[in-house]
């Protein structure tokens, strides 16, 4: 029966056999979710060579330990990915994740980057949904170049200490929905956002004022363009947190 599972949830996922030896490996699996302190070997590569959707997360680890994220680029069916890691994980740096081409969808939390390793992610040629949670990048600035974000269709950054995002409308050229929630520090959306024609929503919580007014200034220049059907949609954070699931 176990070569036929399709969806797993399991908290240790690292002790399966070889898949050298195993009379089947676990070929129709598609989901493997709730994963905490994921090592992903070749071992566990070739088990799974057609996963779908994976949610891995990091708690304690061990100062020794290599997690092996590189062997992600090996996924090559891999869609849909979520990384989260908890504050008592201290060995963020051996997470040094190598993304499959494949991705579609990719959300990261607590996993503290400074915006310069962005390149990673925004070079994805397949990403449609980014969501950036918990401090999942950090820094002052986040500076975004044409190359990135080809497909990019939905953006969510929720809990970071970003200030100035230096960005274009060239550089979201497919994008249709951007929710900045609990973003305190950043005082202004960037102007290119109101030339992006495909953008149909932009969801901000109310803590930040400044912020508030940056996006209804994007909605006048969207209306300006032609785009009435645009929305600005403004609310208590406990109130729209169905975007960061």
């Amino acid at each position: 029966m176990i070569p036929q599972l399709r969806h797993l949830v399991s908290f240790v996922f690292d002790r399966l056999p070889d898949p050298q030896r195993a009379i089947s490996p676990l070929e129709n699996l598609q989901t493997l979710s709730e994963v905490r302190d994921f090592r992903c070997t070749e071992k566990i590569v070739k088990m799974i060579p057609n996963l779908k959707k994976l949610s891995i997360s990091y708690f304690r680890g061990k100062n020794d330990q290599d997690y092996h994220l590189d062997n992600l680029l090996h996924l090559h069916q891999l869609e849909k990915l979520k990384v989260k890691i908890y504050p008592s994980f201290l060995f963020r740096r051996k997470l040094n994740p190598v993304f499959p081409p494949s991705l579609k969808k990719l959300t990261l939390s607590g996993w503290h980057r400074p915006w310069e390793d962005m390149g990673i992610v925004g070079s994805l040629p397949n990403l449609e949904v980014l969501k950036l949670k918990d401090y999942a990048f950090r820094g002052y600035k986040w500076e975004t170049s044409e190359e990135e974000f080809r497909c990019l269709k939905f953006l969510l950054l929720d809990k970071s200490d970003l200030q100035h995002w230096i960005t274009e409308s060239s550089h979201f050229p497919n994008l249709k929905c951007l929710v900045l929630y609990r973003c305190w520090c950043l005082k202004e959306i960037s102007d290119g956002f109101g030339e992006i024609p495909t953008l149909e929503l932009i969801k901000v919580d109310d803590g930040n004022i400044s912020l508030v007014d940056s996006a209804r200034q994007i909605q006048e220049v969207q209306q300006g363009w032609g785009n009435d059907a645009f929305q600005v949609r403004i609310g208590r954070y406990n109130t729209l947190t169905g975007d960061i699931k």
